[in-house]
């Protein structure tokens, strides 16, 4: 078939002594350029410490080490297997959604935990495709949620065990037709506070090569190897006297730091790292701070609902916590090696009544009851989640009893919750976040641009970065190509643009760049930034497939058939690129080979509207008009008023 024939088809576009000592038995420290590592006294927190897992603290920590374990934190991600699975799985345990148009059925093949995607055109299944659940994420106090893995890509399936309710239903984030089905992936921020730092590949986005099972003791205490290798060799330190500065005994430390080490994830917000950090660079006895600022709306009258993992924010806005100026630790109330459920309520009582006397009148008396003794129970009320459906959560605001918590009046403004003295570039980037990651409100894009200015069109690296995120946004692609012409493209490719990390920023900006240049049709810029973008970031699927595209648009027809291949070989569950694949694969004749990978797309997401488009004009210039009539019906049930699936069915005649 020629090209003219293709026009249907569609692209898819301390202590002196005690160092002393240790340093003696172990190396001879290297001067760090992070002013808090060398600032700090503990040893763990040079770059030639390590990880070791907590199985390495089993030994001389046994107690500690088994009832850890029982802990939401110790059982919060693990393998797929019945023991770990909080889920009552039956033959009813379907969830619809009803968006969509799909039908989401667990079930257990002997110890293997699956899950079937399927849709129903009356009684007939007309689509299926099932996926192995490799692990499980939740302790099942208040989820199981669950994710499987593609050569070592993680993303997430899309159902969750509500256990409160006992419920099935669409995981967080998948509700209202927002169903990412099993393309939704589980980049760093999100993996790494439910368990044990994991091994991200570099260039990735969601690929790692090893994933811990569960939060563990160096999540608390820091990295082990010194403490390990010291204890091993009987170098012990006496804690009666002294800290062991090797490792991090979080009740040493000043409370804020201590809250900053529970804050790390149980502050949940629009997370901004510091320039040149990753996630890997907080270290317990670190000020939060050094590494990232947490983000909040705040309102005036009140905050609108909770956030599931809002509890230091909530703290922090409790009167205990003003009037005590921050002098209060998590780890007062939270045992973290002790279960709450295994913790006797006179526990938290005790902490309350250190500073309030037990002879506190309760108002009106009809509250007083059997839980006059438990304070929990009435100044921190159980309260519905806005970010997670079905479950209730302990408010860790610490307030006089009040079931409703007051309606917003107003949007202030976005609040660093754990740095009240952040930058200006930092706010802007705050803002940025804000707009692109969780709420799209133009508001945010306009303090975005407060907070960036004043900018010239020459600025440095940071600020570059910052705007061609924000122009990105208010899509205003010609101040993209701008800002570059003006600062030089090849300062910005060879000077700028140039790290790999694990954030993948200038891999980002590279991208944009050349999503801008791409849409003025200059597609050798295009190009050179999609390489670029690729070269830093050589495992996302998305930026590979804009560059295979520029290389089609360009008549580059073998180089791009490589790229769709590669992506192929790392993502054989991308149907895009399988669509565009088979583009290269018709361009070059070859229309078997087309067809095949078109209908590789449409096993892995039947709503491919490329893909139907493309398969259906192969179809009709074959001459089978019935198939091609029956892919473009597909089409228009989606999307009526698709222009060539209209102009299809002119020519159908249908």
């Amino acid at each position: 078939m020629n090209r003219k024939k293709k026009a249907v088809l569609i692209f898819h576009g301390l202590n002196i002594f005690l160092f002393s000592m240790l340093l003696s038995c172990t190396f001879t420290p290297q001067a760090d350029t992070a002013e808090g590592v060398a600032k700090s006294p503990y040893l763990n927190h040079h770059d030639s410490a390590y990880y070791t897992g907590k199985e390495s603290c089993r030994d001389c920590h046994y107690q500690n080490y088994t009832s850890y374990l029982r802990t939401g934190m110790g059982r919060s991600f693990g393998l797929a297997t019945p023991s770990k699975s909080a889920s009552v799985i039956g033959a009813d345990s379907v969830i619809y959604d009803a968006f969509k148009d799909f039908y989401y059925r667990p079930f257990w093949r002997d110890t293997l935990l699956m899950v079937k995607e399927f849709r129903l055109e009356g009684k007939d299944t007309v689509h299926q495709r099932t996926e192995k659940v490799d692990y499980i994420v939740g302790s099942g106090h208040h989820t199981n949620s669950h994710i499987f893995m593609v050569n070592g890509y993680a993303y997430q399936i899309p159902f969750t065990y509500y256990t409160q309710q006992q419920r099935f239903d669409l995981p967080p984030g998948f509700e209202g037709g927002a169903n990412f089905r099993f393309s939704r992936y589980l980049a760093l921020e999100c993996i790494s506070c439910h368990n044990g730092l994991p091994a991200l590949v570099m260039g990735s986005q969601n690929k790692y090569s090893q994933i811990p099972l569960g939060i563990d003791c160096e999540r608390c205490h820091g990295p082990g190897s010194i403490h390990v290798n010291l204890t091993k060799r009987g170098v012990l330190v006496d804690t009666s006297v002294m800290p062991d500065y090797a490792i991090v005994n979080p009740a040493r430390l000043p409370k804020q730091l201590q809250n900053d080490i529970c804050a790390r994830c149980h502050l949940q917000g629009t997370m901004v790292l510091k320039n040149d950090k990753s996630f890997y660079d907080f270290k317990p006895g670190m000020a939060l701070t050094e590494v990232l600022d947490v983000f909040m709306p705040a309102y005036e009258g009140g905050t609108p609902t909770l956030i599931m993992a809002s509890h230091f924010e909530r703290m922090s806005e409790s009167k205990c916590y003003l009037q005590s100026k921050g002098d209060i630790s998590c780890i007062q109330c939270h045992n973290p090696h002790i279960s709450v459920e295994e913790t006797d309520p006179a526990v938290f009582n005790k902490v309350c009544t250190n500073c309030h006397s037990t002879e506190i009148k309760h108002q009106p008396a009809t509250v007083v009851s059997a839980d006059k003794d438990n304070c929990v129970k009435c100044h921190m009320i159980k309260r519905d989640s806005r970010d997670i459906p079905h479950v209730k959560i302990t408010d860790h605001k610490i307030s006089l009893p009040d079931p409703e918590i007051p309606q917003p009046l107003r949007f202030k403004g976005l609040v660093a919750v754990n740095n009240r003295k952040t930058d200006r570039l930092t706010m802007g980037r705050g803002y940025l976040r804000e707009y692109e990651s969780f709420y799209a409100n133009p508001i945010y894009l306009d303090s975005a641009y407060f907070y960036l200015l004043p900018h010239t069109t020459k600025t440095d690296k940071p600020h570059f970065k910052a705007f061609v995120q924000y122009f990105f946004l208010t899509k205003n692609l010609n101040a993209i190509r701008s800002l570059v012409d003006k600062n030089g493209v090849e300062k910005v490719l060879d000077e700028w643009l140039v790290k790999q990390d694990y954030e993948n920023d200038d891999a980002w900006a590279a991208y944009r760049v050349g999503k801008a240049f791409e849409a003025a049709n200059d597609l050798k810029a295009a190009w050179r930034f999609y390489s670029k973008a690729t070269k830093l970031a050589p495992y996302f699927a998305d930026m590979m497939n804009q560059l295979g595209g520029v290389l089609v648009a360009m008549d580059s027809i073998p180089q791009a058939r490589k790229v769709f291949g590669r992506i192929l070989a790392e993502h054989p569950r991308n149907d895009k690129a399988w669509v565009n694949h088979a583009y290269c694969e018709s361009l070059t004749g070859n229309d078997k080979q087309a067809v095949k990978s078109l209908e590789q797309a449409l096993k892995l997401n039947p709503d491919n509207i490329q893909a139907l488009l493309n398969l259906a004009g192969i179809r009709l210039s074959a001459g089978e008009r019935e198939q091609a009539a029956i892919l473009v019906k597909r089409v228009l049930k989606r999307e009526p008023g698709n222009t060539a699936a209209n102009e299809l069915k002119r020519k159908l005649g249908f």
